[in-house]
């Protein structure tokens, strides 16, 4: 396997992965460490969605968001989860049985009910991460061109050097400020549907008062910054307008074109992303009858590291206390069946 610079781009972490012998199991093994490290990986070899899957096996165990888990295995039942409980068979369907724990769709395609069979079906999204409210070892998406991909775009931000310009000051800072999260219908995927936004409310923040660090690291030790860029109800124990000014200073030194990588996505291609200090969003607008059909393949990389930060989390913080995750299920099954009784 060899590595070259991505095209258009200035930041120091990121590559081009090429001439992989994909009979290597080390080769594959390396593959993944890359990722891990790297952060932003991009393959223009043309691989199966089923290979894909195949190979981040080989990384880590299939990551999907702990309350859709819950849903699909129908440990979380009644009526207030119905609806959720059908829209994520027909996505997951759509994958195969086989692939299905660790494979979604991202697309407008419809199945024969008119049933959307891919995750965040229409609109552009904003920046954004994989279950941003969880203090999660590190996961990697592998985002495949699958059909009809021409045209649109992916763009991808790692915090890295970002953080590392920070002085040892504001480093200090950030090493010790807590999120609270809270979900915001459409401001993160502005055009989906109101059935589509639930299924990403569920995976991202599922119950308001969730926390996570602002700092992270990789599983290979990069250090970064896990910005809630949609979900952002302040630090814990500062008031808000105080939290407001750190977070848009922060984001003043993240936000810039030298950071972000802005891929051009042709039919066949991989681009890798670490979801724990890396952000990405979609610039196209989907809309009704586009073909455009991507494969979302997400593992953590447990297989490679033996640290806190590669391994799928126990406890998940709320509101200042930590909850194992059946605990903390029962509080997001409560709370979805008020909601969900007050409007019925």
């Amino acid at each position: 396997m060899k590595t070259r610079s991505l095209k258009n781009y200035r930041a120091s972490v990121g590559v081009e992965a090429y001439d992989i012998d994909w009979n290597c199991q080390e080769e594959l093994l390396e593959l993944g460490r890359l990722c891990a490290s790297q952060c932003i990986v991009f393959l223009e070899e043309n691989i199966t969605t089923e290979n894909l899957f195949n190979v981040m096996s080989k990384w880590g165990d299939p990551s999907r968001a702990f309350t859709h888990e819950y849903i699909v295995n129908k440990k979380l039942t009644g009526r207030h989860w119905r609806e959720i409980l059908v829209n994520l068979a027909y996505v997951s369907n759509a994958a195969g049985k086989n692939l299905s724990q660790g494979i979604a769709y991202v697309s407008y395609k419809e199945n024969e009910k008119g049933k959307p069979e891919g995750m965040f079906q229409n609109g552009e999204l904003n920046w954004h991460s994989d279950q941003c409210a969880l203090d999660d070892g590190q996961r990697i998406i592998g985002l495949k061109g699958v059909s009809d991909t021409e045209n649109s775009q992916t763009q991808f931000l790692c915090t890295h050097d970002a953080y590392e310009s920070l002085s040892s000051d504001m480093q200090s800072m950030i090493k010790e400020l807590v999120v609270k999260h809270r979900w915001i219908d459409h401001v993160m995927a502005p055009g989906l549907s109101d059935i589509q936004s639930l299924l990403a409310h569920y995976n991202m923040v599922p119950l308001d008062g969730m926390e996570t660090s602002l700092y992270s690291e990789t599983a290979s030790g990069l250090p970064g910054i896990k910005l809630p860029t949609h979900s952002f109800d302040g630090f814990v124990g500062m008031p808000r307008e105080e939290s407001n000014r750190i977070l848009m200073e922060i984001g003043g030194v993240i936000f810039q074109d030298k950071y972000v990588y802005t891929h051009d996505w042709n039919d066949g291609q991989v681009v890798f992303m670490d979801q724990e200090i890396t952000l990405h969003k979609r610039p196209t607008n989907i809309e009704s009858g586009n073909k455009r059909t991507m494969a979302r393949s997400v593992f953590y990389v447990n297989k490679l590291y033996d640290s806190p930060k590669s391994k799928k989390v126990e406890k998940v913080r709320y509101n200042g206390s930590f909850y194992d995750i059946e605990d903390f299920v029962t509080l997001v099954d409560e709370d979805r069946k008020q909601r969900y009784y007050a409007t019925t």
